[in-house]
């Protein structure tokens, strides 16, 4: 933080360091502990991310957004798919790759952009809109890919089952899981006690996201599903702040744990560096082509405020990896690619941002001179 990068950068690194790539004096195999703190740390991280993200959120981000959130996941998913394809990655492999190209890191850019002050203007809500859709459809994507990973051949009819059951999963949270939730809020006007709101959300996101692991989808889709439910209660603010000192213990588990399965060796050749260097131009020209093509005004700060991949491009490469479908090799690439992308993107979007208001304000200057 004090180099002006995301926390989440450092913690990665972080378990590089301790990991067997270095140090070697910890390790998720001797210490399975780690491992499964650290999927409570993915699961509760995206609790909050969709504690920020109501389901009325969604319909209210405009046209613009949608159609930048949809470009923004086709194009980074052809190209993944193409790259992982043509380097003799088989089909379920090359899915996985894909998925992690999708991805946007609400959070980073979020936190870039208030940190700019420019979180009123008309391109930050359109990337922070966006971002939100582009969430959903990862998650979407995620649970297609999590459920058709089990063989080397991709099954389209599954693909198609696996599609309606995800997107029935997520129509009966958010009819009926937001109506109990909207319930049981009022009756939670009088509590139990003061604490029941916090036990019986934590028990909701923790018990959604086992369910949800049990039709087969990602455990972290429950969590997130969850935490847009209650995002429309009464408690969500209350919730929400009590979710932020949760994370602050719980989360970094999730992103040390990441940076001790990277493989250091991986990257112990040139060939190696070249590949993380030219996936990660990839990523970055796709996700900012996709959100190009998509919006009106501002497109170059839109496309290149929607590249971080952060958390949750880890986020599916750790599952790609937990699933063994992806080995240490591909994963390294992928989480340098999540690193590299939201490395690159902040002090970029920063220039562009003091650029367009410098513009802005020439525009204004001349208008009220000619005035």
């Amino acid at each position: 933080m004090r180099l002006k990068m995301p926390s989440v950068v450092g913690q990665i690194f972080a378990g590089v360091l301790i990991g067997r790539s270095v140090l070697g004096w910890v390790s998720t195999t001797d210490t399975p502990v780690l491992a499964d703190l650290g999927e409570l740390g993915a699961a509760f991280l995206l609790f909050s991310v969709g504690l920020e993200t109501p389901f009325a959120k969604i319909g209210k981000v405009g046209r613009e957004a949608f159609v930048v959130a949809v470009l923004g996941v086709i194009v980074p998913f052809i190209i993944g798919f193409g790259w992982a394809h043509f380097s003799g990655l088989p089909n379920a492999q090359a899915v996985f790759v894909a998925a992690a190209f999708i991805a946007t890191s609400a959070g980073i850019t979020a936190k870039i952009l208030q940190e700019l002050g420019v979180i009123d203007k008309k391109y930050s809500q359109v990337i922070l809109g966006a971002a939100v859709i582009d969430d959903v459809l990862a998650m979407l994507v995620l649970s297609v890919v999590s459920s058709v990973s089990t063989g080397q051949a991709v099954n389209f009819a599954s693909i198609g089952l696996v599609a309606v059951q995800s997107l029935g999963f997520i129509f009966i949270m958010a009819t009926l899981g937001r109506r109990l939730a909207k319930h049981n809020s009022r009756i939670l006007d009088k509590p139990l006690s003061p604490l029941s709101p916090w036990s019986l959300s934590i028990a909701l996101c923790i018990g959604v996201a086992v369910l949800a692991n049990q039709l087969g989808l990602a455990a972290i889709i429950g969590a997130f599903l969850v935490g847009m439910v209650l995002a429309e209660t009464d408690y969500r603010d209350w919730i929400h702040e009590k979710v932020i000192d949760l994370n602050e213990f719980i989360v970094p588990f999730f992103f040390v744990t990441a940076g001790m399965s990277v493989d250091i060796a991986a990257f112990n050749s040139v060939g190696a560096i070249g590949s993380l260097v030219f996936i990660s131009v990839l990523a970055i020209v796709g996700k900012f082509v996709g959100a190009w093509l998509g919006a009106k005004d501002d497109r170059v700060l839109v496309g290149i405020g929607m590249v971080p991949r952060g958390e949750v491009g880890i986020i599916i490469a750790g599952l790609g990896f937990q699933f063994r479908v992806i080995g240490k090799d591909i994963y390294s690439l992928l989480v340098g690619m999540s690193l590299v992308t939201s490395i690159v993107a902040a002090p970029i979007l920063k220039v562009l941002v003091k650029r367009t208001g410098k513009e802005q304000g020439s525009d204004l200057s001349q208008a009220n001179s000619e005035s």
